[in-house]
């Protein structure tokens, strides 16, 4: 059989002795779940006795797609006669012992830490659709490969992931260290395009070109990395990137805003503002209270600032910084601020003061009124903007009131807290507030 050269190059890491985790994801038509087939079907017959698994999110996908491709590749290879499928026990069975468990990946609310795997042991294993399953099963899975027979046999537990690009976990774990050039050594990412494929039939080409919408376009025919398809996203990608471009934007009044770390376990980050220009950022990785009130009050004295236009986050121990400075405190889950509209003052509906802020901000970066003069690094700037692609609409509840995208959903998609987003999101409070003006925010 005649793979792609990045099929090849990806098959040659998936037996090396140092990659230990692969990611193979692109454009769609890159040759993914022909790569997964071929290694783990050659595997299983070449080391007999071994324990392999292909994870997805739904068990009937892998029947209904995934082993269709198996089926494939066994006819290709002319070993469609080693192995039956035990639909009962969900797994691939070999005449020499070897075997693949076909694995229901999803998140089930009974089993959030996966437990179902905790037992578990394999040689090696697949993730497919990687993008569609929880951080979480990743970080389990990866855990139970290298488990079963890889002494006998001296080979290191492999996984390979494959996946069409995605702006979710996989994004900060494989593609943008790679882009960065800071990949750990025991991690591989290969991008495959459709025009790495030559076996690609043209009705299925001309299917990606048809496509109308920009980001899956942008995904799926051009392999970017960076576009999110999620129709829950408040902002786009191209006015997201604005903000460090938006240099036409007045500069009326003077604030500070702080996210404040929670006992040291998220970033610390002050910014500095003229009216909705960033003029400084100043951030500690591990910082105590003492500290940020220095700077608080050293920025203060530095742009000329009111204490009453100063505002920190006063969750966790933001409190005393927010008492020791003589400054406002942000209380994220308190109640929205009332506003004016048609000359009635009422209660908006969105969920708490966090929620209405940042869909504040969210208008404020559409409309192109944000800029970030401040200088910072390429990694700093990728924070933001990978922070700022999380603001989402979520799930109404009960009460119809308005929501985002839960924190702690924010960290399951980029894997930190968003720090920089509630610091740019706090300076909203100043725009609501009743005491500088009257504005119906979001469109609610």
């Amino acid at each position: 059989m005649k793979g792609t050269t990045k099929q090849i190059e990806a098959y040659k890491l998936l037996n090396d002795t140092v990659t230990k985790e692969l990611l193979y994801g692109g454009a769609a038509g890159g040759g993914k779940s022909f790569l997964g087939c071929f290694w783990l079907m050659t595997a299983s017959l070449a080391y007999p006795g071994s324990r392999w698994f292909i994870a997805r999110d739904e068990l009937k996908k892998i029947h209904q797609s995934t082993l269709v491709t198996f089926f494939k590749v066994a006819q290709s290879l002319r070993v469609s006669d080693t192995f039956k499928v035990d639909h009962k026990y969900n797994a691939i069975k070999f005449s020499n012992g070897s075997q693949i468990d076909l694995l229901d990946a999803r998140f089930m609310p009974s089993d959030p830490l996966y437990e179902r795997f905790g037992s578990l042991e394999y040689t090696g294993g697949w993730i497919e659709e990687a993008s569609q399953i929880h951080n979480k099963a990743y970080e389990v899975l990866k855990t139970r490969i290298g488990r079963h027979m890889n002494d006998v046999y001296n080979l290191i537990g492999k996984l390979l992931l494959t996946c069409n690009p995605t702006k979710k976990w996989l994004y900060s774990t494989f593609y943008k260290p790679f882009r960065l050039g800071v990949l750990e050594i025991k991690k591989k990412f290969i991008q495959a395009f459709y025009s790495d494929n030559p076996h690609l039939p043209e009705d299925y080409i001309e299917q990606l070109h048809d496509i109308k919408d920009k980001s899956t376009k942008e995904r799926l025919l051009k392999g970017n990395w960076e576009y999110d398809d999620d129709p829950t996203t408040l902002c786009k990608y191209d006015d997201i990137l604005a903000i460090f471009a938006n240099d036409h934007i007045k500069e009326e009044g003077k604030y500070i805003t702080a996210d404040i770390a929670r006992l040291g376990s998220d970033k610390a980050i002050i910014a500095v503002w003229y009216g909705w220009v960033v003029k400084e950022f100043v951030t500690f990785d591990i910082s105590k209270t003492t500290d940020i009130q220095e700077a608080i009050y050293s920025l203060r004295v530095k742009h000329q600032i009111q204490a009453k236009n100063c505002i920190a986050d006063e969750d966790g121990v933001g409190g005393g910084v927010v008492d020791n400075c003589g400054i406002l405190g942000f209380v994220n889950g308190s109640k929205p601020i009332k506003v004016n509209t048609s000359g009635k003052k009422h209660v908006p509906t969105y969920q708490n003061l966090q929620t209405q802020c940042a869909y504040y901000l969210v208008d404020q970066i559409n409309a192109g009124q944000i800029y970030i003069e401040y200088e910072l690094g390429q990694a700093q700037r990728d924070e933001i903007t990978e922070e700022l692609e999380q603001l989402k609409s979520y799930n109404t509840d009960k009460e119809g009131k308005v929501r985002t995208l839960p924190k702690e959903k924010v960290k399951e998609n980029i894997g930190r807290s968003p720090d920089w987003r509630d610091t740019l999101l706090m300076r909203s409070y100043f725009d609501i507030s009743p005491y500088k003006g009257n504005y119906a925010i979001g469109n609610v």
